[in-house]
């Protein structure tokens, strides 16, 4: 736990580290502010489809709509975020040297490992939970509340949520953000594990999340025999929190399969560390 802890108030005292809650803060207010401004059209575009069989009444674009709406975009901007520090915690101590020193002192290779894997992923929590606490405090103050319209994930039409059942399964469904958001952070930590410098893992742990994006939706049949199998696949399982009823069976599927990368992930940056040559 001390080690954590020391681990957490380095990574804390980098600017670095804040850049990613400021962009997250800079994404949020913009989008709200701009969804007030014109968010009348947009509620009336998505409600289109079912506006001649349906009458649709009530603040249907309210906080925990727009929370749900950024909440779409996370797997394009927080990825990068999370590398900027995952990537950075290993590498950046190889670079500058540090590293002969923290492993001659009496901690173990393994301990000092898993501080720092714990750090990577405290500090993804961290970065997603700011987002969905800002998105939903701003839209609430700015947008009020309701029930919640989202659409069918991989149908045609909209799913409504009663208000009172929302917080809940917003609840569960920012738990699996979070946890979707921790393997992103695993693949930038092993790659911090295997060079030198910061650039790198962040550059390559970008370059695999982008590559297995386009594998996971090319449409042949080879990809889609390996698309169960891609973390990718998995990314966006928070959805299925927001659908009625709750496929209890996928989401059980895809959080194993995103846990199985993780520790597969540390396992092999685990290996690799213990091995590390401090004498050069």
């Amino acid at each position: 736990m001390t080690l954590f802890i020391a681990e957490t108030y380095k990574i804390f005292r980098r600017w670095r580290t804040y850049i990613g809650f400021g962009a997250v803060g800079a994404v949020v207010i913009l989008i709200e502010v701009v969804l007030k401004v014109t968010g009348v059209n947009f509620t009336s575009d998505m409600t289109r489809s079912v506006q001649g069989d349906f009458a649709v009444f009530g603040n249907v674009l309210n906080g925990w709509f727009i929370t749900s709406l950024i909440m779409n975009s996370l797997h394009i901007h927080i990825p990068f975020l999370i590398t900027l520090v995952a990537g950075d915690i290993v590498s950046s101590e190889a670079s500058s040297g540090t590293v002969r020193l923290l492993l001659i002192r009496p901690p173990s290779r393994a301990r000092i490992i898993s501080a720092k894997y714990l750090t990577s992923l405290f500090y993804t929590a961290a970065l997603v939970i700011f987002l969905g606490a800002l998105s939903l405090g701003l839209g609430l103050a700015l947008f009020g509340s309701g029930d919640l319209i989202t659409r069918q994930v991989g149908q045609f039409g909209i799913v409504i949520i009663p208000e009172s059942e929302i917080p809940v399964k917003m609840l569960l469904a920012f738990l699996a953000a979070v946890w979707s958001m921790t393997v992103i952070a695993s693949i930038a930590f092993l790659f911090s594990t295997l060079v030198e410098n910061s650039s790198g893992p962040i550059i390559g742990s970008m370059a695999v999340v982008i590559v297995f994006f386009v594998i996971g939706n090319l449409p042949f049949t080879f990809f889609r025999t390996i698309q169960p199998y891609l973390f990718t696949t998995y990314l966006a399982f928070w959805q299925d929190f927001l659908v009625e009823p709750v496929p209890w069976g996928e989401v059980a599927k895809s959080a194993t399969v995103l846990g199985i990368h993780n520790v597969a992930l540390f396992l092999v940056a685990f290996a690799v560390y213990r091995r590390k040559d401090i004498r050069s």
